[in-house]
């Protein structure tokens, strides 16, 4: 079967991309928010497809439905198809469920007939079970480098001056993983981070609404060490 990775460029699809070695890295330009800043960062091996579902993106950057339109727009590269999907990721179109769902579906629509031979999908899910502290632990142990990783992958909602802002989502969790992994960001990015941290993530661990059971262990210990530091 051939490998097609979902292909972002943000941490744990470059993670990904190092162990699982696909055959196609595809990104699909959804014309979001953050498109421009991630396509400009893209390696010369990526292919670039264009599906503009950026219309109904909502603020909090979800978009329903995302990863079946490109589960199925991979399908046209390859067979074995791997979403980015970690153990921190909440939203169902990450679930095993949907994998199970989406693999049974797209095999029955590639059923041999009069258009097309055989063919059997697999929406690949192997990294689900890992957190992404975990995903970069199995990176290194496989011989790659912290730096590299740090510096190649990019995870911003909003990026100022072509750098990650280190205030949003994407690079909150990025920074929690490598600092666990012994990655030094420094003393500025360090104190936007624990500001961040303390005003939009600390309040819900405490109430018990973060949601991410996996990853708050491990971010009340970065929060803490900060906190200490200063």
């Amino acid at each position: 079967m051939r490998k097609v990775l979902l292909y972002s460029g943000g941490m744990d699809s470059w993670l990904i991309d190092k162990i699982w070695k696909p055959d196609i890295k595809l990104y699909v330009d959804m014309k979001t928010r953050y498109s421009e800043e991630e396509i400009k960062r893209l390696p010369n091996d990526v292919i670039i497809e264009q599906l503009d579902l950026g219309k109904w993106e909502r603020d909090d950057a979800i978009i329903p439905l995302r990863n079946l339109y490109l589960v199925m727009l991979a399908t046209n590269y390859g067979d074995d198809i791997c979403l980015g999907a970690t153990a921190g990721d909440r939203v169902l179109d990450k679930s095993p469920q949907f994998a199970y769902k989406a693999s049974d579906l797209l095999s029955f629509l590639y059923t041999k007939q009069h258009w097309t031979e055989e063919r059997k999908i697999n929406v690949n899910l192997d990294f689900k079970g890992m957190t992404k502290k975990g995903l970069i632990a199995k990176y290194l142990q496989e011989g790659g480098n912290l730096e590299e990783a740090v510096n190649g992958s990019f995870s911003c909602y909003h990026p100022e001056h072509n750098q990650e802002c280190w205030q949003c989502k994407p690079c909150f969790r990025k920074y929690v993983a490598f600092k666990m992994n012994g990655y030094d960001f420094g003393s500025r990015i360090d104190n936007i981070v624990k500001n961040y941290l303390s005003e939009n993530i600390i309040p819900d661990i405490l109430k018990g609404t973060y949601g991410r059971a996996d990853e708050e262990k491990d971010i009340m210990e970065v929060y803490n060490k900060l906190c200490v530091k200063q």
